[in-house]
């Protein structure tokens, strides 16, 4: 009866674990040039947190660019 009950309980608790599929979200799609850095997963790292915060600096980077550029822009039509 002992044995009927835990092999009833394991096939449940097998049935139940092995039915749910895990939903991934879509993938990230970040910067072309930083498509590698997804491979951080290998060595132990979250790639993905990787990439985004590459991603991140990159983006501040340019937006600081097109700023200076905007003003220098702006000094040069003064002149």
């Amino acid at each position: 009866m002992a044995t009927r009950v835990f092999v009833l309980a394991l096939l449940t608790t097998l049935t139940v674990g092995c039915s749910k599929t895990e939903e991934k979200g879509a993938a990230y799609e970040g910067r072309p040039e930083t498509k590698k850095l997804q491979g951080a997963d290998a060595a132990g790292y979250d790639g993905t947190a990787v990439r985004k915060s590459v991603d991140n600096a990159l983006n501040k980077g340019d937006q600081h660019n097109e700023s200076m550029d905007r003003t220098l822009k702006g000094d040069d039509a003064q002149k």
